[in-house]
Order: C-alpha cells, then sequence, then structure tokens
C-alpha cells in the first residue's frame, strides 16, 4: 500500500539530490531512482515516478526563466517548460519494466531528438561515478551492469550460477580499481594553464555601461597575481561579442606569448549568433575553436525559425552546432563543453568518444543564482569528466 507514495517521495528526493553541492549525491542516487521505476507495477505508476524525479531536479527553471526573460516572461512559461520538459522525459520510463528497458530508455532520452536536448539529471552519468576514467568503456560497463542484473531478475534460480557471481564480482573489482586509479592520479589542469572566475554580469545596450564592463574584464585578467607564467587563459561564455572594437581591445591586453580564449558570440547569418569560444593573441586573426553543440533551446536557439526571437543582448538566435571536436592547443588535444551543453549526456558523448587531453568548460550563469541549477550543472560536469579521466579548466561569469 506505501511502496507507491513512498516511491514518489524518493524520486522526488533523488532529483533534488542534484542540487546538493556534494559531488556525487546526485549521480548515485540517479540510480536509485532507476531501481524505484522498476519496483512499480503499472505504466502510470512508473511514469509518475519519473515524473516526479524530473520535476523535482529542474524546479528551478521556475526562477530561471523569470531572472532571464525579465519583464518579458510570463509564469506561464517557466511553469510550461518546467513541467513539459519533465513530462517528455518520463514518458519513456512508463515501459521500463524491465533494467534492459531502462537502458533502452537511457539511450533514447540521452541521443534522440528533441528528448537529448534537454535531458539532465541522466542516470547515466553514474558511469563516471563507477567506472571513472575508463571513457565509452565505462558507459558500456554501466549498460554490462544493468544487463546482468535483469537476467538475474528475470531468473533468479539462475542467478545462482557462479559465472554471474563472476561477472557481477569482476565488475565490483573493476569499479574499485578504476576509483583508486583516479583518486591516486593527478587532476589539474595543464602547467601554465587558467580558467578566471568573472563577476561582471551580462552585456548592457548601455554604451557607457559596457565600456565599464569591458574595462573590468581586462584589468580583472590582468591582475598581477594571476600572470606569473600563464599561456593558456580560459574566460567564461558569452563575455563578449565578437565585433571588431571588441576584439582590438582585448588583443591589445594581452601579453605577449598568451593565448586569451574568450567566451564570445559571434555574428554570422543575418540576425544568427554562434556561442564560441575564440582563442586570441597579441598579433594575429581571432581563431574560432569551439560552437555550443545546443544554446539553451527556446531562450538562445530557436529552431523553429530564424532568430527572431528575444534574448537577454538582442533581438537575435544562436546557432546549433551538433558536433564540438576535440582542438589542438599548445600540443594537447583538448575539448571544450559550454554552459548548457555540461548538462546534456548527448554533449558529453561527443567528448568521450574523442578522448581529450584536457576538458575546458565555460559559463555564464548571472541568471541563475538562486535556482540549483549551476549546482546541477557543476556535479553533471564532475561527473562526466570523472568519467573521461581527463582535467578541466573552467571559468564562469556571475
Amino acid at each position: 500500500m506505501l511502496r507507491f507514495p513512498v516511491s514518489l517521495l524518493l524520486a522526488a528526493g533523488c532529483g533534488a539530490a542534484w542540487m546538493w553541492p556534494t559531488h556525487w549525491v546526485g549521480p548515485l542516487l540517479s540510480l536509485l531512482f532507476v531501481g524505484m521505476v522498476l519496483l512499480q507495477h503499472s505504466r502510470i505508476t512508473r511514469y509518475l515516478v519519473a515524473l516526479s524525479y524530473y520535476a523535482a531536479g529542474s524546479v528551478g527553471l521556475l526562477r530561471g526563466v523569470a531572472v532571464f526573460f525579465g519583464a518579458h516572461a510570463f509564469w506561464w512559461e517557466g511553469a510550461f517548460l518546467w513541467l513539459g520538459s519533465a513530462a517528455l522525459l518520463s514518458a519513456g520510463w512508463a515501459f521500463a519494466d524491465r533494467p534492459w528497458k531502462a537502458v533502452l530508455v537511457l539511450l533514447l532520452d540521452a541521443l534522440l531528438p528533441p528528448l537529448g536536448l534537454f535531458d539532465w539529471l541522466s542516470p547515466l552519468s553514474a558511469a563516471g561515478l563507477l567506472f571513472p576514467g575508463m571513457g565509452l568503456m565505462g558507459l558500456l560497463a554501466l549498460g554490462l551492469l544493468f544487463l546482468l542484473i535483469d537476467a538475474m531478475w528475470r531468473h533468479p534460480v539462475a542467478a545462482r550460477r557462479g559465472y554471474r557471481a563472476w561477472i557481477l564480482g569482476g565488475l565490483f573489482a573493476v569499479s574499485l580499481i578504476a576509483n583508486e586509479a583516479v583518486w591516486t592520479a593527478s587532476e589539474g589542469a595543464p602547467s601554465g594553464w587558467l580558467g578566471i572566475d568573472l563577476q561582471v554580469g551580462p552585456a548592457s545596450r548601455s554604451i557607457l555601461t559596457n565600456q565599464a564592463r569591458h574595462a573590468a574584464i581586462i584589468q580583472d585578467v590582468l591582475a598581477p597575481s594571476r600572470n606569473r607564467n600563464i599561456r593558456v587563459v580560459l574566460l567564461p561564455e558569452t563575455l563578449e561579442t565578437e565585433w571588431a572594437g571588441n576584439v582590438w581591445a582585448l588583443q591589445h591586453a594581452i601579453p605577449r606569448g598568451q593565448i586569451w580564449l574568450v567566451g564570445m558570440s559571434i555574428p554570422g547569418a543575418p540576425g544568427l549568433l554562434s556561442d564560441s569560444i575564440v582563442a586570441l593573441q597579441a598579433k594575429g586573426k581571432p581563431q574560432t575553436l569551439f560552437n555550443s553543440a545546443f544554446p539553451v533551446p527556446v531562450s538562445m536557439w530557436h529552431p523553429w525559425s530564424r532568430g527572431t526571437g528575444y534574448t537577454v543582448a538582442s533581438n537575435v538566435g544562436y546557432t546549433a552546432g551538433w558536433w564540438t571536436a576535440v582542438r589542438n592547443i599548445e600540443g594537447i588535444r583538448t575539448w571544450a563543453n559550454i554552459c548548457y551543453d555540461q548538462l546534456l549526456p548527448f554533449v558529453w558523448i561527443e567528448g568521450v568518444i574523442q578522448n581529450p587531453q584536457v576538458i575546458l568548460l565555460t559559463n555564464n550563469e548571472w541568471w541563475a543564482h538562486g535556482t540549483g541549477i549551476p549546482v546541477i550543472q557543476a556535479n553533471t560536469a564532475w561527473v562526466w569528466t570523472r568519467l573521461m579521466g581527463a582535467p578541466s579548466l573552467e571559468a564562469e561569469n556571475a
């Protein structure tokens, strides 16, 4: 009688746990959420348990949408994005009455558009907790674990057979060894690489305000304490727009021998920008290295239009890059995950496949204070970079 209500509460707690600042709590409890779904006896109860998980974990959208759009926002827009995304992500779980079906739902939610465009809180990320440093093999090991559980689920008597116990024991041993290796290995960024957090807020339509903001950025980055033996500097997402004046001013501030990786909005086709990371040096042309795979749907990326929606900066939209390729920076295979993309397994799997040596994480989260979204993003990035076994460099603008 109490199984369903208790499962609802536990699932909601598992979703909300992603907002807990201890990185491993959310990914670990996401596995408990899967168990709560599998314990249900009907499609409707499985769906409601999943809905409880996703709705509790993404409730920050209510406040986030209101702050991002400001006076242009209506209360129902945030509610629609919150409950709509939770309802869609929960749909597949209604059919997950076996562990192998849970694996299928995880893959479909992560890789199938449009679900993959907002598949936050994914239990797939738990692979980084159980099998750190194993990359694609860690994801396969998580799938194998589910399949073994499925075999024992279906044939409880056959589960006593020794080979299944040996395989489970082997996976457990691999997990322990992988975790021990991660604990003992250095996780620091390359020597001479520095990520800088700023607190300059969004760009303004006021020329004078923007000039003061621009000066504050340069002054903060050039602080003497930051520039000892530094060669590569990472700056936050969408910090500037790539107008000629902005690029000129930044280049004239860069010390010789340094590379600044600046989060920039790059004008492209009329009414469209790309959310990118641009490499700038004291001399030479800017080089666009990375483009966001999926800028925030609805608020930034409007796949149904040609950039006619409203954003904070201007009446333009952003393009989706779809694929973020590894780039060579100072001889190091480098991959970037830009802001909203850090929530999505689709984008992280792109990085897993390419096996980079260092990961760049850039954010612009002035709009998300008090929503829990930055914590979810940080926890998600932590567990996926752990799966990839590569050090990360982060820059955030608040």
